[in-house]
């Protein structure tokens, strides 16, 4: 299947649906393999956060310190020092805000090759209600000198993403969700760190999206066609840093740009692309993401809806922008 564009529209009909921590647990493995250096530390998680695997294929090289999130990524800087790889992985608020001072001290102000993974981000498990439905990480840590983040966009990239991590060098934060993603790339599609993919072609409009957003964004797409609104695509897997030349290039092409993300219209995605514009190409642009609050409880369909984050209301609300500005 070729990358999904504007000679493309009808991209429902091309889906495959891929379980991102299923690929985690399988590229995690084949980096094991690859890099005798890697080790994977949990913490109550390991199956959860798919290290069941990388944990049966080498157990000496898996740590487990239980509800002691501080304490592990203390340990994982030390490995990192030491010359590991650390991967480390939890639920969102349990390894990006326990151990934030030991990211912030530890890890980043070193600039240690410390991998962090976000497991179940967004409103992944919504259901549990707002101690686990964390919409705002990405602005915490996007914060922190020498912090890198990624936000894999499919099946795909979740695919190559942990060895692109591990030759950054320096600390980094993937954002996982835990539903099914919509498969948008081709097989031979390759994730380039610190470049945007711009997935449709377009001179309307901008739509510049990350995750789980990617795929709404482009079928939103196909919907403002039916409008006579001709909107470009990008899939921005590298937040931080972003890719300045590819938002310039699309802004100046089209005027008007929109951030489309699950996560919190501050901080993240959308001020990253802003903080952008207003220096080298002040346009008209819209965001789109949760409001300043602590989401509600609920199913993750009824959550994606009632903060207008569906296919059809993210192109209501483009066009809205589109017509009006």
């Amino acid at each position: 299947m070729d990358k999904l564009n504007s000679d493309n529209p009808k991209i429902a009909n091309n889906y495959i649906y891929d379980d991102a921590r299923k690929i985690l647990a399988e590229s995690l493995v084949d980096l094991g393999k690859a890099n005798k250096d890697v080790v994977y530390v949990s913490m109550d998680s390991s199956a959860g956060a798919f290290g069941g695997s990388f944990q049966k294929a080498f157990p000496e090289r898996h740590f487990e310190f239980g509800i002691a999130e501080q304490n592990g990524m203390g340990e994982a800087a030390g490995m990192a020092i030491s010359g590991k790889i650390p991967v480390i992985a939890a639920y969102v608020p349990f390894v990006s805000y326990r151990p934030f001072e030991q990211i912030r001290d530890d890890v980043c102000k070193t600039k240690l090759n410390v991998i962090i993974i976000g497991n179940n981000s967004g409103f992944s498990v919504s259901a549990l209600g707002p101690t686990h439905t964390v919409l705002e990480e990405v602005g915490v840590l996007r914060s922190l000198p020498n912090m890198t983040i990624l936000c894999p966009a499919d099946g795909v990239e979740y695919g190559q993403v942990l060895e692109v991590a591990s030759k950054i060098g320096s600390p980094t934060y993937i954002r996982v969700t835990r539903i099914k993603s919509k498969r948008i790339f081709a097989q031979d599609h390759k994730l380039i760190f610190g470049k945007a993919d711009i997935i449709r072609q377009g001179s309307d409009v901008t739509l510049i999206a990350a995750g789980t957003m990617v795929s709404r964004s482009l079928e939103a797409a196909a919907e403002l066609d039916k409008k006579n609104v001709n909107a470009e695509v990008i899939s921005m897997s590298t937040i931080k840093p972003l890719d300045e030349e590819a938002v310039i290039k699309s802004a100046v092409k089209t005027g008007k740009v929109v951030s489309v993300e699950e996560h919190s219209i501050y901080n993240g995605l959308g001020s990253a692309v802003a903080e952008v514009l207003v220096k080298n190409c002040p346009v008209k642009m819209k965001f789109i993401g949760t409001a300043d609050e602590y989401a509600p409880v609920g199913t993750y369909d009824e959550l994606m809806d009632y903060y207008g984050l569906t296919p059809q209301k993210i192109a209501d609300k483009v066009l809205e922008f589109y017509k009006n500005s």
